[in-house]
This record gives C-alpha cells, sequence and structure tokens, in this order.
C-alpha cells in the first residue's frame, strides 16, 4: 500500500536534513546538509514544486521518449508563467493606464537647473544676474530714438518698433544683432551651436517684416501692371485699324459708342417685356390617363343613349345650336365635331407631343402606315427578349371617333366577353378594322387600376383574340395584311402583360393542332391539317415568346410539333410541299439565337432534293421513307418567276405527281427555291459544329445528282432552267463550306498530361535523419524562406497572444477600479445618511 502525501513529505525534508536533529555530530548516511539559508531556500522550492504535480503541465510527445532526448518546451508552468505576466503587466501597463490623459506638458527651462556640475548657490547667482542684466537692457533701448547706428539702436528720424527697423531694406540684417530674424537656408552663422527655440517676441518681428515685405512687392507688381494697361491703351487705336481695315480716326469712334449703347439698352428693354416661361402641367401616371379616358367614353356613351331616347338636355340645345351632334348623319357633318368632347382625329387634340411619339400607343384604326413597314415592326418588338410588359409601360390607348364608327353604330362602352361567343356576340358584323376599335376601348374602360376584378377580366379576354385571330387567318376573305399585324400587336401587349394566361391560350391551340397531325399521319380519319390557322400559331409563337430558351412551356412544344410534321407527316399535294417548307424555314428562324441542330428539318430538305431526282437510289447518310414522293416537271418554265411563299399556298390541293398549269409550276419551283435557301442557311448556321460534315455530305451529294441531270438532260434543263442556276450556286457553295470546316476540324486526341506514377509503399529513409530538422528540401534558398515564414508565423501568434492578455488585463483593472469607486461612492452615501440619522 502506498503511503501517504504527508508521510512522504516528512520522510524527504527529514532526508533533505531540514527536519529532525540538526545539532548531532555524526550526520546519518543519505543526507545532504544544507550549505545556506538560499540553498535551504531552493530545496524547500523544489520540494514543494515536487509535491504539487498540478503547477507542472508536460506536452505529450509523438514518438515519446526517444533515446532519452530532452525537447525544449515540452515541460512548463502555465501557473507560475501567468502569474510572472501579470506582474510585469502589473508594472507597465497599469503605470500606463493610470498617468493616462494625467501627463501635464510642463517643462523645466530654467537655467541650470538639470547641470549637476552647478550648485544651488551657483544657479541662483547666474540667475539674478540675467535677470538684471535683461531689465537693464529693456528700460534703456525701449523708447531711444537717439540711439547710436553702430550699437544697434536707431536714432535721428528712422522709423523703429520695439527698436527694431521697419525699412524693408534692412530686413534680413535686423536680427543679426538680436539673434532675431535670418535669412532662409543660410546656416554659415550657426558655428555647429543648435538651433535656439524663438521667442513669441521674435516670432512676431519676423511675421511683421515678412508681411511687410510681400505687400511692397504686391505694390510693385500692380504699378507695373498698370503702367502695361495704360501702354497697350495707347495703342489701342493701331490694332483696331489693323484688325478692321479701318482708318477712323479716335473722335469718331467715340462719338459712335453712343449708338451702340443705346441699342443695347433698347435690346434689354425687350428682353424684360418678353413672355415668361409658364410651368408645364405635371406628366400624368398611367392609372390617372386610363381613367380619364374611361370617364370620357362612359359620358360619351350616356350622351348617346340619351339622344336615343330623346331626352335633349338645355346644354344639348346649347351644343346643337352651334355645331350638329355626332349621332347627326347629315351631309354638312364635320369631323371637327369631336373636339366637343374634347378629342380629335386619331389621338386626341389634348395629347402632347411627347405621348404622340410613345411607341407603346395603340394605333388607331385609320393609320396610314404601310403593311410591310407595320409587319418589320411587329416582327421588330416580338424578337426583343427584353420587351417590357404592357403593365409597366407608358401605354395611354386613346379614344379615337370617326365618321365610320358613327355611321357603323360602335358604342363607347362594352362589357368585356369572358367567352369566345360573347366576344362574337360585341364584335358582330363589325369588320376587323372596327373590332381593333372595340378591343382598345375595352381595354381602356377595363384597366386594371379603375376596378377591382378588371384584372382577370383582362386575363380571360387576352386567350380569346388568340382564338379569334385563327378564325380570321382561316377565314377564306380577304383580310388587309396592315390590320391583322395590328391585331397581333394586340396580342403581343397582352402576352407581356400577362404571359401565364396568354401561355395557356397558345398551347390550347398547339393541342388541337397536335391532334390534327396525329389524325393525318396516321389517317385514321379525313381532317383538314394543316389550316392557315396552324401556320399562323407557329409565326406568333416565334414572334412572342423566346425560342433560345432550353425550356419554354410555349416555345418547346411548339418546335416538338414541327419536328413531328417535317418528319413524319406525307407530303402528297402541293400544299403540304409547300407547309413544310414554312415550317422548315420557321424553324431555322427558331434557332437563329440558340443554333441547336435539328435533325428533322435536314431530313426533310433532304427529301425535297430527293424528289427533284429521277433515279431511285439515294445516298446514303439520311432516313428515307419507303414510297417517297417524286415531283415531275415537263415543259418550258418561261413566263414563271420566283415568288415568296404565303401562307394561303398550304390550301392548294393539287397532286405533285400531276402538275400541269403555270401557277402550280411556279408554287413547286419557288418551294424548292425556298427548300434551297433554307440549307444554305442551316450550313451558315451550324459552322464550327464537330459534325458539319457527316450533317450535310448526303445533302451535297444529292445536289451533285441533281446537277448532274439536268446538266445531262436538254428536257430538264429547259423544264428546271428557274433552279439551275441556283442548284449550281448551292453545290459550289455547300462544297466549299464542307471543305472549309474538314480543314479546321482536329482529330480526336488522348488528354495529354504528366506521367502519373506508380504509386510506391516502399518507406522513406534518411541517411542523416534527426528528429530536430525540420525540412530536408535539398533547395537551400527555398528551405531558408520556409523557415523564415515558419518564424514570422510563430511570432504572429505570439504577438497577437499577447495582445489578447494585454487586452484582458485592462478590462480586468478597468472592472476593478469601476467597483472600487462605486464601493467608495456607496460607502460614502451610507457614512452621510449615517451623519444624517444620528444627527436626527
Amino acid at each position: 500500500m502506498a503511503k501517504s502525501q504527508l508521510k512522504q513529505l516528512k520522510e524527504r525534508l527529514k532526508l533533505s536534513g531540514l527536519t529532525g536533529q540538526t545539532n548531532t555530530k555524526k550526520q546519518k548516511k543519505g543526507r545532504v546538509p544544507a550549505a545556506s539559508r538560499q540553498d535551504k531556500d531552493n530545496l524547500l522550492s523544489s520540494i514543494r514544486d515536487e509535491f504539487n504535480p498540478f503547477e507542472v503541465k508536460t506536452t505529450r510527445q509523438k514518438h515519446g521518449d526517444i533515446l532519452g532526448r530532452k525537447v525544449q518546451g515540452a515541460t512548463g508552468r502555465p501557473g507560475l508563467s501567468k502569474q510572472i505576466g501579470e506582474e510585469n503587466r502589473r508594472r507597465t501597463l497599469q503605470n500606463e493606464l493610470e498617468r493616462k490623459n494625467k501627463v501635464g506638458a510642463i517643462v523645466d527651462r530654467r537655467f541650470g537647473e538639470h547641470d549637476p556640475n552647478m550648485t544651488a548657490e551657483e544657479r541662483m547667482l547666474e540667475r539674478f544676474t540675467r535677470e538684471r542684466q535683461s531689465r537693464s537692457a529693456r528700460n534703456s533701448s525701449l523708447f531711444n530714438l537717439e540711439g547710436d547706428d553702430d550699437d544697434g539702436d536707431f536714432g535721428g528720424d528712422r522709423l523703429t518698433h520695439f527698436g527694431q527697423s521697419l525699412s524693408l531694406d534692412d530686413e534680413f540684417s535686423l536680427g543679426d544683432a538680436t539673434g532675431g530674424l535670418k535669412r532662409r537656408g543660410d546656416d554659415s552663422e550657426d558655428d555647429g551651436e543648435p538651433e535656439r527655440k524663438k521667442s513669441k517676441n521674435e516670432v512676431m518681428k519676423e511675421v511683421i517684416a515678412k508681411s511687410k515685405m510681400y505687400k511692397h512687392e504686391r505694390q510693385k507688381a500692380k504699378e507695373e501692371d498698370q503702367d502695361q494697361i495704360a501702354e497697350l491703351d495707347g495703342e489701342m487705336d493701331d490694332l483696331r485699324s489693323l484688325l478692321f481695315g479701318s482708318t477712323a480716326q479716335p473722335s469718331q469712334q467715340t462719338e459712335r459708342a453712343p449708338a451702340k449703347d443705346s441699342e443695347y439698352d433698347e435690346n434689354v428693354r425687350e428682353l424684360g417685356f418678353d413672355r415668361r416661361a409658364q410651368p408645364s402641367d405635371r406628366t400624368k401616371t398611367t392609372e390617372e390617363l386610363a381613367e380619364e379616358r374611361a370617364k370620357q367614353l362612359k359620358e360619351l356613351e350616356d350622351q348617346r343613349l340619351r339622344r336615343m331616347r330623346g331626352e335633349i338636355t338645355e346644354e344639348d340645345d346649347e351644343r346643337n345650336s352651334r355645331k350638329p351632334d355626332a349621332d347627326d348623319l347629315e351631309d354638312d357633318f364635320e369631323l371637327d365635331d369631336a373636339a366637343d368632347f374634347g378629342f380629335g382625329r386619331g389621338l386626341g387634340d389634348s395629347e402632347s407631343e411627347e405621348e404622340i411619339a410613345d411607341g407603346n400607343e395603340f394605333e388607331a384604326a385609320g393609320s396610314d402606315e404601310s403593311s410591310d413597314e407595320k409587319a418589320e415592326t411587329v416582327e421588330r418588338m416580338s424578337t426583343s427578349t427584353n420587351a417590357t410588359p404592357l403593365s409597366t409601360r407608358r401605354s395611354k390607348p386613346s379614344v379615337e371617333l370617326s365618321e365610320d364608327d358613327i355611321k357603323s353604330g360602335l358604342k363607347f362602352t362594352y362589357n368585356c366577353p369572358s367567352s369566345y361567343d360573347e366576344l362574337l356576340e360585341v364584335f358582330e358584323a363589325h369588320g376587323i378594322d372596327k373590332q381593333l376599335v372595340i378591343i382598345d376601348r375595352i381595354m381602356t374602360l377595363y384597366h386594371p387600376s379603375l376596378a377591382a376584378g378588371n384584372k382577370e377580366k383582362l386575363m380571360k379576354f387576352g386567350p380569346l383574340l388568340i382564338e379569334h385571330a385563327a378564325t380570321i387567318a382561316d377565314d377564306s376573305s380577304d383580310v388587309s395584311e396592315e390590320l391583322f399585324n395590328k391585331l397581333v400587336k394586340k396580342i403581343y401587349d397582352f402576352t407581356q402583360s400577362y404571359p401565364e394566361e396568354m401561355a395557356l391560350g397558345f398551347r390550347s391551340q398547339l393541342q388541337i393542332t397536335r391532334q390534327r397531325l396525329q389524325s393525318a399521319i396516321s389517317n385514321s380519319e379525313v381532317t383538314d391539317y394543316p389550316l392557315p390557322s396552324d401556320m399562323v400559331s407557329f409565326i406568333l409563337i416565334g414572334m412572342i415568346f423566346s425560342t433560345s430558351d432550353y425550356f419554354h412551356l410555349v416555345a418547346t412544344p411548339a418546335m416538338l410539333l414541327i419536328g413531328q410534321h417535317l418528319s413524319q407527316f406525307p407530303v402528297s399535294t402541293l400544299g403540304d410541299y409547300a407547309s413544310s417548307s414554312l415550317l422548315a424555314r420557321l424553324s431555322l428562324k427558331y434557332q437563329t439565337l440558340s443554333k441547336r441542330y435539328v435533325p428533322e428539318a435536314v431530313n426533310y430538305l433532304n427529301h425535297s432534293i430527293f424528289s427533284f431526282i429521277q433515279q431511285e437510289s439515294a445516298p446514303q447518310g439520311f432516313p428515307l421513307t419507303e414510297n417517297p414522293a417524286k415531283i415531275v416537271i415537263e415543259g418550258s418554265s418561261k413566263g414563271i418567276s420566283i415568288r415568296n411563299l404565303k401562307v394561303s399556298d398550304i390550301m392548294t390541293d393539287t397532286n405533285i405527281s400531276k402538275i400541269s398549269t403555270p401557277a402550280e409550276k411556279q408554287l413547286v419551283l419557288s418551294t424548292f427555291k425556298s427548300d434551297l435557301d433554307s440549307l444554305l442557311e442551316f450550313a451558315s448556321l451550324w459552322k464550327g459544329k464537330d459534325a458539319y460534315k457527316e450533317i450535310f455530305s448526303p445533302s451535297l451529294a444529292l445536289l451533285d445528282t441533281l446537277s448532274s441531270e439536268i446538266s445531262a438532260s436538254k428536257k430538264r434543263s429547259v423544264a428546271l432552267g428557274l433552279i439551275r442556276e441556283r442548284v449550281t450556286e448551292s453545290t459550289n457553295q455547300l462544297r466549299r463550306l464542307i471543305n472549309l470546316q474538314t480543314l479546321s476540324r482536329k482529330p480526336l486526341m488522348l488528354q495529354q498530361h504528366k506521367p502519373i506514377p506508380i504509386p510506391t509503399y516502399a518507406p522513406k529513409f534518411e541517411e542523416n535523419y534527426s528528429v530536430d530538422k525540420k525540412s530536408y528540401d535539398p533547395n537551400v534558398q527555398r528551405q531558408e524562406i520556409s523557415k523564415l515564414k515558419a518564424q514570422v508565423k510563430k511570432e504572429r501568434k505570439g504577438a497577437l497572444r499577447e495582445l489578447r492578455k494585454d487586452n484582458a488585463f485592462i478590462s480586468r483593472e478597468k472592472l476593478a477600479a469601476k467597483k472600487k469607486k462605486d464601493s467608495d461612492y456607496h460607502a460614502m452615501l451610507a457614512r452621510l445618511e449615517r451623519n444624517v440619522a444620528s444627527e436626527g
């Protein structure tokens, strides 16, 4: 059983000779007597540390004790180190803390105060002598005006200030005798002595002297300028004669001056009577404009109804006495009647030029803009990916009032339709031009800012316009392209304002188109696919929505339907051929920005070229249907010209194998030329793709075959004379593009990188290994840099550690001082309370 700490301590003290009998003559064996008091204290300290293991901290070594090796810093006493650090900070930081903001700026400058070689009596005697000398000098020279110049005093009539001359000539020589001013930078008289600090009197003398010198220099410069100005004024007449070529005398010039002055005064008076600019009215917001127009429409409708019922007011009588009413259809009716209601032709008279120039205005029905320009405007608006929604733009639909509208019986207010049947009831027998006016008025009356629920009504009204546009496209009656583009613009504006609802409307149209396409492919039932409304839907989607997105709720299904049509729809009539060509062209427009590869479009174009080739076998490289249709054109093509395809061409039901009339020949040759143009544009669009050669090699082979057949047969050369040159140009251009892309293409190669060594598991030995050595880098310079970095890192960590300890010490001291101050304050209050209580 181990002994207790007390027994071990007693044995250790007895063994050290610190306890027990100390006066015996013979010491026991094993005892070590203490030599002196200092030795005893050291021995007691070592015993104390030995029996207090909590004061010693040992850092565990990574590899343990190796051959009795001692590692520096492995054993330490954190308590003792903390106590030493606390004492050092108390000796330094605490003193600085106590002296903070308490050290004055008084410096003892008494003569001989810090001279250890002088006694107190010598210092007092020397001070008394200097004081008497300075007092005597001040009394004798302060107001002495008759002193000798050689003695430094100025006599006679020379003006002085505190014994110093105010003459600028003696400015830099005055301070030589009294140790005052000296020339800046002149150190010849210093003689190695330290510069004496100038007194306040000397500084003021120097400032006054410099101020007078600078003032004298400014006066001198001003006099020189005035002399030069006077000289130039004397030569002014000569300069004027040289500049204007006039020999007039100065007196004549002087006589003309008053006339010029009077003309100037007259102009000033005229400007004074000019009308001041009047402040313009505040620009109205979109909501305010919509509210104003809706109010005007309601007022006009109310007046129209009252006139129909025969309720004529005095105000109406007064207006009738001046001009006819809007419902008066006599021959003397003038369009200026609308001025009574605040409206003019097209936009209102109250509209400013800025509002008229606004590109977001709804167009008037009678716009004189050409259809081509309007189509370009709509296309430019639709292709913009950063189009601003209608709800955030300053669109200001204007209230229109024309003679045709009045005769047609248009109302000023309409209910917002919620179904297509209601829309047809509103439109009734009105043409598309009047329908646009009705749409504008509905959008004005049901502006979202006017009443709650208007936004939901317009959200239902917008998709109805998509269905109505499809109905107009399928209608056999001729519709002006300009008016139809205006309807498209309305649909575009609705899409920007309500994208989700309009997207659902377009998706429903695509769903109908898909069902009819599936029926046409499977031949399960007789269908009327394709219709012009199908083509119009695809065109509107490309104009309104972004087709470059990776996935889009409307554009992606449209592209899938176009691909299905090009790859699976059978071509049997000229209408089918024209519709496929239009969709291939539209697919090209869809990929203008994204440049995605569309195999269905290229395969269709290859089929289109193969349909003009007489041979049955086709080059390998693209899928071929079982019974490909052949297009046979016989006879001459003189008198026929190539034209652009139209949407109405898809309704031609002539079989492609029975082409006879010139119109049919024109349509088939125009369609084939459009396919050749699409092929070359695809070839330019997909430059840089790795499989460029594999994509267009079958097309080049087909064009070579067709070109050789046309050249070999005179009959075919006459029949295909309109496209013969185009086929040759397309062949040469496509071959050149393929060769260029092939030259720039590099073969596949493995990734080149540094060889990866095989991992080894053999241990690495060092011949002269040392545990204390940190690095075995053979580069000495890099090793020194690493060593310095490690040292900097260590010193930085140590400095941060010391700073944290200093901050903790300062915080403790401040807290202790605050507690002491609070305790003293409370003790004082308690003492005062006791005194008051005892006195009471």
